[in-house]
């Protein structure tokens, strides 16, 4: 969509760092929704950051930038789900898993928009042989909802 233009445009000008935001239309063929041949037609919208920053800044922005515009258009209250595998292992870390057991729990992790957590609880214990009390441990961190300074010193 307009990423692959973006790609290309940092990649034969030698950027080297660059922050930006494009809104265009883009047209996408999607089975079976297309229609007589016709493509689909939507408007998307990019903020892209590339290039070498410090650790954590680029990402931090990209979450304020999306905080403001939600904010801005006042659609009322938003969630913005953040999922981090750095920040996830640290979790894990905490909660007692081990290393070698951090990508079958973080794929079980991953299903809790789909599933409740008591289903995801159990696929972690049964299936993938985790500790009843170390995937209890897992519970709080993956529940944990809130503004970011909130979040801060529930965490701190």
């Amino acid at each position: 969509d307009l990423t692959v233009p973006f790609a290309r445009f940092v990649a034969t000008h030698n950027v080297v760092n660059i922050k930006r935001y494009h809104i265009g239309k883009v047209y996408r063929r999607d089975q079976p929704a297309m229609n007589r041949g016709r493509f689909r037609e939507f408007f998307q919208c990019d903020f892209d950051v590339a290039g070498q920053y410090p650790s954590m800044v680029a990402d931090a922005e990209v979450l304020k930038v999306l905080s403001e515009i939600l904010t801005q258009l006042d659609i009322g209250q938003f969630e913005v789900k953040l999922n981090h595998r750095g920040l996830l292992d640290a979790m894990l870390e905490v909660a007692g898993v081990p290393a070698d057991s951090f990508r079958p729990i973080c794929s079980a992790i991953d299903k809790l928009d789909k599933e409740p957590w008591d289903k995801v609880r159990e696929e972690m214990v049964k299936e993938k042989g985790l500790p009843e009390a170390v995937a209890d441990a897992i519970r709080p961190f993956v529940e944990l909802r809130g503004a970011p300074k909130e979040l801060l010193a529930t965490l701190t």
